[in-house]
């Protein structure tokens, strides 16, 4: 965060993290220090892109301007003024628009990355790359205490401190071969951290995840509360860390409006859900790993079925 922010200075700066806002000077510093440097003036045989950068200005706006509903012009088109057709865009979007476009650039480097294996050693491919978009954005954000983070799906989710982020990166890539865990737990994270919260439901698919990958590692199990106790049989686990996994699936099986219905009125907030997310988390780290030094030490293996 700078000085004049950091200190209250700014008459014009709110504070606290900016959340339900994308003030003029936030959207300036985007496009100039991250997008221009993205952007080439397309859909025009005079104009060369010698440096192979990967967005063309006029169809990029139109992408844009499909998801903030405004209508081009003629001089969106131009290639004299298309620029300043992509910058009107940005500017004048709602506050919530213009996160949407934020994603969306993301999502366009993404599906642009592919063309540039092979490439030619003079072009600069990595910068070129969604990973630094990503880090790009996330530092302005930082910077100006952003309430928001681009994960690595180029979706915007409520801002970590940067070792839990990682952690929570590391959870999902962790289960790529528990398909279904997966599923469950980008479900969690969205209902948890993204722009639409559902805390019931992150909850409900925290202990899914969870459920999941115990159900592959140990099968024949139709429950976690069955998982749990073929772990507490086996003693695979300490008991008394088994018993803190018992009650969190007391927990979310208790919790109006989470695994079951009822007749109260659901009252999990934000902080329930995030953390039952980073419980989750941790639990199918941990269950992950033990059960691969269990292997290692046998010489054996496990299938691994859904």
């Amino acid at each position: 965060m700078k000085f004049s922010h950091r200190n209250g200075f700014d008459p014009n700066r709110q504070q606290g993290p900016i959340v339900e806002d994308a003030p003029p000077w936030l959207r300036d510093e985007f496009q100039i220090s991250i997008l221009s440097k993205l952007t080439y003036v397309d859909l025009d045989s005079r104009q060369k892109n010698k440096e192979m950068l990967p967005l063309g200005i006029k169809s990029l706006n139109e992408r844009l301007c499909i998801e903030t509903q405004r209508q081009m012009d003629d001089s969106d088109w131009d290639t004299w003024t298309c620029a300043d057709g992509l910058a009107y865009t940005l500017k004048h979007c709602e506050w919530y628009q213009f996160y949407d476009c934020v994603e969306v650039v993301g999502e366009q480097l993404k599906s642009v990355e592919p063309s540039y294996k092979g490439a030619p050693g003079t072009i600069d491919v990595a910068a070129f790359s969604f990973a630094a978009y990503r880090k790009k954005v996330n530092d302005v954000f930082t910077k100006h205490n952003v309430g928001w983070r681009l994960n690595s799906k180029s979706q915007l989710e409520s801002a970590l401190p940067k070792d839990l982020a990682d952690r929570m990166d590391g959870v999902e890539a962790g289960l790529d071969k528990f398909e279904a865990a997966r599923e469950h737990f980008g479900k969690a994270k969205r209902y948890a951290l993204g722009t639409h919260r559902d805390c019931e439901n992150s909850i409900k698919e925290s202990v899914s995840a969870f459920e999941s990958v115990g159900k592959v590692l140990h099968d024949r199990t139709a429950t976690l509360g069955d998982v749990l106790s073929r772990m507490k049989k086996e003693g695979s686990v300490p008991p008394m860390l088994v018993s803190v996994m018992e009650k969190f699936y007391a927990y979310a099986n208790a919790e109006p409006g989470v695994r079951h219905g009822g007749v109260q009125k659901p009252k999990s907030g934000d902080m329930d859900a995030e953390l039952a997310l980073h419980l989750s988390g941790a639990f199918i780290r941990y269950i992950i790993e033990v059960q691969s030094q269990e292997i290692n030490e046998n010489g054996g293996s496990v299938e691994e079925t859904q």
